[in-house]
């Protein structure tokens, strides 16, 4: 069956297409982006490139410095280190917070992501899976209910997730398994207590941060 034609406006068009030409390669990690040359190439004005990039930034694509312009997100395996650090604390702590605030429907969603990561993991849809990762924990996040630590998991989570999407191979069987952990964790979270589950979160992390490791910068290993 055909698809149904979806309505896309012109700055969603520049977004898409850069984002592809990221997660393709064709502009690696690291790369300056010229918000002229890609005006240029996309047949788009520079205000609505400008538009698109800080969109990508906001999805963690790129990196926006004052006074020195827009690169492709890159990270080295001590940036990612470093980042878990901060993350594992910070996402125990959400979850350990977010326990007291947690009603049905929230668990519903929680369990809908769980299951559309599940179903992008069988394709080796990894743009879908990472979606609905990102949406999983940013669900816990909000459930916190602390808008600081929100923040601040969105700000270095974020790349972090970005940057997983551009480097990682096709390896089914990991992201099958990553669905698997997330759904204990939400079963979890109506019986066990906020200790345990801040806890489960912790190993979690650590085992996923050991994984990429491995699958991002094998020669490291």
């Amino acid at each position: 069956m055909l698809e149904l034609i979806q309505p896309i406006s012109k700055r969603d068009q520049v977004v898409k297409a850069v984002k592809e030409a990221i997660l393709a390669g064709t502009i690696e990690p690291g790369a300056s982006i010229v918000e002229t040359r890609i005006a240029q190439q996309l047949g788009a004005g520079v205000p609505l490139v400008r538009e698109a990039l800080i969109e990508l930034e906001h999805q963690g694509f790129v990196e926006r410095v004052p006074y020195k312009g827009t690169t492709v997100t890159k990270l080295e395996p001590e940036d990612v280190k470093r980042i878990f650090s901060l993350r594992v604390e910070l996402e125990a702590l959400a979850i350990q917070w977010a326990k007291e605030n947690v009603a049905g429907p929230d668990l519903e969603y929680l369990r809908e992501r769980i299951r559309n990561m599940e179903k992008a993991a069988r394709a080796v849809d990894l743009d879908q899976f990472y979606e609905n990762d990102l949406a999983f924990h940013r669900k816990i996040w909000l459930l916190s209910d602390n808008p600081y630590l929100v923040d601040a998991l969105e700000r270095i989570v974020t790349p972090l997730f970005a940057f997983f999407l551009m480097k990682t191979s096709r390896q089914r069987e990991s992201y099958v398994d990553s669905a698997a952990v997330h759904g204990r964790i939400v079963e979890a979270i109506p019986t066990s207590s906020a200790l345990e589950l801040r806890e489960m979160m912790k190993e979690s992390l650590s085992d996923w941060k050991d994984g990429m490791l491995t699958l991002l910068f094998p020669e490291t290993e």
